[in-house]
């Protein structure tokens, strides 16, 4: 857009240029060919001459004109140029810190990640451990209930039908001095069972 106002307004400049340099040589021509005019009265090539240096004057102004405009002009582009530039380094800045913050992202998420599945892991395998000990325990448990049913058959049942014996011997011989020495002799044999 603005290319093309520099280049149109550099075309206008060029062709009234060439006007004025066209009118130019016209007017020096035209003194060159004309005779000295007396100077009381004005022929009809001084007030030619006169309009064409008014038609060079003002075009030299327009000339004028058009250079400063075509000078604004590019001095507008530059600084557009300038600022364009600015906003895409900074644009470019916030999509390089964009990536940088979404890679950083992506890794923050696979480590989260695989954190995650070294947790279900290890909670998988504690869960395991539990239920290897519970089985563990119950049989230890199942092992106990054995060992004390084992007990009460073979130990606690011999005592008991020991301790009626005695009792029933007690009673029998509670006179006789016999009856301690029994006693005696009754529980070391019990206690070696």
């Amino acid at each position: 857009m603005y290319e093309e106002r520099l280049r149109s307004t550099e075309l206008k400049r060029y062709e009234l240029e060439d006007k004025v340099t066209d009118l130019e040589a016209k007017l020096s021509v035209q003194v060159a060919r004309s005779p000295q005019p007396n100077n009381s009265t004005p022929t009809m090539v001084q007030i030619e001459n006169e309009g064409l240096q008014d038609q060079v004057v003002h075009l030299q102004k327009k000339v004028s004109t058009l250079e400063d405009m075509l000078e604004d002009s590019r001095a507008s582009a530059e600084k557009e140029e300038t600022l364009i530039r600015d906003r895409m380094r900074r644009v470019k800045e916030k999509e390089d810190a964009m990536k940088k913050e979404i890679g950083d992202s992506r890794k923050e998420v696979e480590r989260v990640l695989k954190a995650e599945a070294a947790a279900r892991n290890r909670v998988e395998e504690i869960e395991e451990a539990l239920r290897e000990s519970t089985i563990a325990l119950e049989n230890a448990q199942a092992e106990i209930e054995g060992l004390r049913a084992d007990l009460d058959v073979s130990v606690l049942l011999p005592l008991r039908s020991s301790y009626l014996m005695f009792s029933q011997h007690a009673n029998g011989l509670v006179a006789s001095s016999s009856a301690s020495e029994q006693l005696k002799s009754f529980e070391s044999q019990n206690l070696q069972v």
